[in-house]
């Protein structure tokens, strides 16, 4: 079972290896890739279930695990720094508990290491996402909260593709899986966690407990925004990456939690 990656950058440089979120695929990080490139070898994974693997089923998060750490094996030019969103921040956590001397730098956004308990609509969601992502409703529904968190019309666009392209089961595992992932994170891999400042307060809270067990992590959120900040300011996240893989400015926008 081997994922679908897009790569590039310089090839004897160091990986970054990016982790996209439920529904998505590696699209969601072309801008990243196109400013990063120049500093950095990237790959631009499909987890299973999604884009270009969608046609490999996501069975559960120790086993897309274990094909991932085989993949950073074969791919990553030595350690790679990896960066996820949502989904693939969960999965960042599951690698550290089970592969943490595989990889160096950590970025984990919208994700935790504990279930996010009390949150009934999230439940609902749970079990209605899979069944109507391919419906005009579905459709119409994230494309006007997109806007409203200003995200551009291509890239609304490219999201609503990508989530009627997924594979309708994996969706629906991966989804119930992330909502009561609970991971034993005990890693020393420099960790930036970060959220937006309307997130779960579960999310808050997760990144503040491993923060507090790791002395070389930070926690950061963007200020007056979701869980999908990062959609409507696609720059403030690349100089996030910059800045704690590069040593580059702190991005203006951000703050520390």
């Amino acid at each position: 079972m081997r994922l679908f990656m897009d790569e590039g950058g310089q090839q004897n440089a160091k990986s970054i290896v990016f982790f996209h979120d439920l529904g998505s695929s590696n699209q969601v990080w072309r801008y990243h890739m196109a400013t990063l490139r120049h500093d950095f070898h990237c790959l631009l994974v499909d987890l299973p279930g999604h884009g270009n693997s969608r046609d490999i089923e996501w069975t559960n998060f120790d086993d897309v695990a274990e094909i991932v750490a085989d993949a950073i094996k074969d791919r990553a030019r030595g350690k790679p720094h990896l960066v996820g969103f949502a989904l693939g921040g969960y999965l960042i956590l599951k690698l550290l508990e089970k592969h943490a001397d595989l990889v160096d730098k950590v970025i984990v956004d919208g994700a935790g290491h504990r279930p996010i308990t009390g949150n009934h609509k999230g439940i609902a969601m749970t079990h209605l996402l899979p069944l109507l992502k391919n419906t005009r409703i579905v459709a119409q529904s994230l494309t006007m909260i997109m806007r409203e968190n200003g995200v551009p019309e291509p890239d609304c666009r490219i999201l609503i593709e990508d989530l009627q392209r997924a594979g309708r089961k994996s969706v629906q595992r991966a989804m119930s899986q992330a909502a009561t992932l609970k991971v034993d994170a005990v890693f020393d891999n420099p960790a930036l966690f970060v959220s937006g400042e309307y997130e779960a307060a579960a999310i808050h809270d997760s990144h503040r407990i491993l923060a507090q067990k790791n002395p070389w992590s930070e926690c950061v959120y963007y200020p007056n925004r979701g869980h999908a900040w990062l959609f409507g300011d696609i720059a403030s996240h690349i100089q996030l990456v910059r800045y704690f893989l590069l040593g580059d400015d702190f991005p203006e926008k951000l703050r520390r939690l």
